[in-house]
């Protein structure tokens, strides 16, 4: 899925595997995910894969826009993971539109960058356009189900 973001920025996100596929029997390493990102910024421009989110991070992905699609108050204005190479982090909320920056850290940076440089795309979405980011991410997360889960 792409988020668009304001002046033309983009974000490919995709998840195209699981880090350890053949490794379905332990709860904690059956579950990261590979995700690529293709990312076309007033930063810059980079392409990455990295393990950076557990199943469990993509379900919260989710349900956060699901949320913020339907007005309801969501429990943080961000989100970030254990890994943390991604932050989403509402910046500006209304009826009509949210604003949203994608921020990029450690492994999800551009393979030059410098340590004090911030690294983020702001993008602005309406609750259509929050719903139709849930349900694409939804799409993807079938493809990758939770294993080893102890119950």
């Amino acid at each position: 899925m792409i988020f668009k973001g304001i002046n033309n920025q983009s974000v490919e996100f995709r998840v195209t595997n699981y880090q350890f596929p053949e490794i379905t029997d332990c709860e904690y390493d059956s579950n990261w995910l590979l995700v690529y990102l293709k990312v076309k910024s007033d930063c810059g421009n980079w392409e990455t894969v990295d393990p950076s989110l557990l199943v469990r991070d993509l379900k919260d992905i989710i349900e956060w826009f699901e949320q913020l699609s339907n007005d309801i108050e969501t429990n943080s204005d961000f989100l970030s993971f254990i890994e943390p190479n991604l932050e989403f982090r509402l910046t500006k909320k209304n009826a009509d539109k949210k604003q949203i920056r994608i921020t990029f850290d450690l492994e999800s940076r551009p393979p030059n960058a410098k340590d004090d440089e911030e690294f983020y795309v702001d993008c602005e979405f309406n609750n259509a356009e929050l719903k139709q980011i849930a349900f694409e991410l939804k799409k993807e997360a079938e493809l990758y189900p939770e294993r080893a889960i102890k119950i």
